[in-house]
């Protein structure tokens, strides 16, 4: 009888840890505080924050409900232990922004701009970040469920214990990221850029199949 060999067992990606979001009774916030920089244990309901100027705001504990900051500045924002449902931050600028233990479920963010952002314990679901940047943006523990990330910009970008489930990530930017137990599988790469950033990332046969012009342009393989 030949030597038997121990069986290889697939190694398993680390789960990102979801958030536990639990907020106590909320007060919905006047509209005359709302450009104050602190929202602490309130709930946003409606409000019609356009353009709005909230550099450095703090959301603590808050519900951020059908909200429209669309275009608004919101650079440097501290967002913690909170949700936000249903709000608009189309082409929103984020920069340097922190969210820790926030969930985020139908948004429309297209085009909203979180370079440098830091994003712990966070949970998107099925939300709009088609052309979002996340230039040289953190990434720890999140997880992005159904979402539109088509042509986002995630150059430079680290990212640890992420999860892409059923996200379609078409002409997304990877040059440069840094990964560690990313999973892709279920999701959509058709035309990814920056393969190189693909370096510890998990992805299925089929998804495999589909990199190949890429991977192979990024090699100088000739496919015949």
């Amino acid at each position: 009888m030949g030597a038997s060999h121990p069986r290889r067992r697939t190694p398993r990606l680390a789960a990102p840890r979801p958030p536990d979001v639990v907020l106590p009774d909320l007060e919905v916030l006047p509209e005359g505080e709302l450009l104050r920089g602190r929202w602490d244990s309130v709930l946003v309901d409606g409000a019609e924050l356009s353009g709005a100027r909230l550099e450095g705001l703090v959301v603590l504990e808050c519900a951020v409900e059908d909200a429209v900051l669309d275009g608004a500045l919101l650079a440097a924002l501290r967002c913690s232990s909170s949700r936000w449902e249903r709000v608009s931050a189309v082409a929103a600028d984020a920069a340097r922004s922190q969210w820790a233990d926030v969930e985020v479920t139908g948004a429309r963010l297209s085009a909203l701009r979180l370079p440098a952002a830091r994003l712990d314990r966070v949970a998107l679901r099925g939300c709009r970040l088609d052309g979002a940047v996340l230039r040289d943006a953190a990434l720890v523990d999140v997880v992005l469920d159904g979402c539109d990330l088509r042509g986002a910009d995630l150059t430079g970008a680290r990212l640890q214990r992420v999860s892409f489930t059923g996200c379609d990530l078409s002409g997304a930017d990877l040059a440069g990221a840094r990964c560690d137990d990313v999973d892709l599988r279920g999701a959509t790469l058709d035309d990814l850029r920056g393969v190189d950033g693909l370096r510890g990332c998990a992805v299925d046969t089929a998804e495999l199949v589909g990199l190949a012009p890429q991977l192979a342009a990024h090699l100088g393989l000739r496919l015949l």
